[in-house]
């Protein structure tokens, strides 16, 4: 058999074995951190995406609270918070702000959040489509302030998150699908529980 064969057969191996794996930051990979319950999700543009990571925590058997338009206040007890990022002019009018309102809160509980040491973690699954300008405004204001940053694969098409990370030195998760998310997720927060 070929060196070339062999190689390609390894590889498929160690694939199929899990041992390969998609996140990156820049050229390294992070290291997966271990975070601490209780941990609450709010979303920073009211996107629908706050619902589909709480259904991916509840589905890895992770407890998790979300607060749609949680205010810095609220943040008591908390030792992980993590916000959607995504703009939805839809999300904004149910919820009854305008962007503007939603940036105001989103600043505070940042800064809530700094002061309190609780563990942040921006989350972009909305891909391509919440890269708009009314999702820009939001992402601009929390992606370099999170302590890590989980994003999919076609959200990340322009190198924004890239960029944004290695400025600001921060950990960055790329997933190739939603789906992988689950599975970072039990990394994240199952590993003091074991």
């Amino acid at each position: 058999m070929h060196l070339r064969h062999l190689l390609i057969l390894t590889t498929i191996l160690l694939l199929c074995l899990g041992i390969g794996h998609n996140f990156s930051f820049a050229q390294d990979t992070p290291t997966v951190p271990t975070a601490e319950l209780p941990i609450v999700i709010t979303s920073s543009g009211q996107s629908p995406d706050g619902f589909i990571v709480k259904a991916l925590l509840n589905k890895a058997k992770i407890d998790v609270l979300l607060i749609k338009l949680l205010e810095a206040e609220e943040l008591i007890d908390i030792k992980t918070l993590i916000i959607a990022i995504g703009g939805s002019a839809k999300g904004l009018g149910a919820a009854g702000v305008d962007a503007d309102d939603e940036l105001n809160r989103i600043e505070k509980i940042i800064d809530v959040a700094k002061e309190k040491n609780i563990l942040m973690f921006g989350v972009h699954i909305g891909g391509e489509a919440r890269r708009g300008p009314l999702s820009a405004k939001f992402i601009d204001l929390t992606v370099p302030r999170m302590q890590y940053l989980i994003v999919t694969e076609d959200g990340n098409i322009d190198g924004y998150f890239t960029k944004v990370s290695e400025e600001n030195k921060i950990p960055l998760f790329i997933l190739k699908s939603v789906s992988e998310l689950e599975e970072l997720f039990k990394k994240i927060f199952l590993k003091n529980t074991e």
